[in-house]
């Protein structure tokens, strides 16, 4: 059965758990012990680090390039907690599951599964009707259904602000992830009209990533 995202969505309690893997990660001791890699858990901390410092920034100025700065840390401070929990954590067999909780991440679903990556992808449109807001709606494009199909935990959607169309997904330099339709990116005044550019893909409860889909191109509103 699929896990629900581990990450919270509720900013403080993302927080509270940031202080938990900073505490954790800058634990030489728990590298060594958990067979974790070293350049992985350093990025991890750095981008931890960068969130918990550009939230307390916030909180002393409430500013609008303070924001844009907290929520930028955030976005990546989130994938980089996903990725280090895929690659270092959920699957590690030297911690035991009192030691992932720590992490936020609880027991492994251990019931034998079928299939691998997933082998379809998200098609996408873009909800432009808020100002200063793009929501994302998704769907399989072999079911043609809403939301995700099964086995799959949820959509990465890579994006970028960009002037001119990219020459690859490698281009979308950003990551964000969600587990149900739509995904709302919120933008600052002095971002509209400019050009967003998104491309999602499925990613199953093992981490494990599909295909990507179209590149969608959306003006901001």
């Amino acid at each position: 059965m699929a896990h629900s995202d581990w990450v919270p969505t509720r900013e403080q309690d993302l927080v509270d758990l940031c202080q938990k893997w900073k505490a954790g990660l800058e634990n030489q001791a728990n590298t060594t012990a958990f067979g974790w890699k070293a350049a992985e858990a350093a990025d991890a901390l750095a981008k931890v680090t960068a969130f918990l410092t550009a939230r307390a920034a916030y909180e002393d100025v409430d500013s609008t390039a303070n924001r844009m700065a907290k929520d930028e840390a955030k976005d990546a401070a989130r994938a980089a907690m996903r990725d280090f929990a895929n690659s270092d954590i959920r699957y590690n067999k030297q911690m035991n599951d009192e030691a992932k909780l720590v992490y936020g991440i609880h027991p492994v679903d251990r019931t034998p599964t079928t299939g691998g990556a997933p082998e379809s992808y998200p098609e996408a449109e873009a909800d432009t009707s808020v100002m200063r807001q793009v929501a994302i709606h998704f769907w399989d494009s072999v079911t043609k259904k809403r939301g995700k199909p099964h086995g799959v935990h949820g959509a990465e959607i890579r994006w970028a602000l960009l002037d001119n169309p990219p020459r690859s997904v490698e281009d979308l330099t950003k990551s964000a992830f969600d587990t149900a339709s739509p995904y709302t990116f919120k933008f600052d005044e002095s971002d509209r009209g400019k050009s967003l550019y998104i491309c999602p893909c499925w990613e199953n409860n093992k981490g494990e990533k599909g295909p990507y889909g179209e590149i969608v191109k959306v003006i901001i509103p």
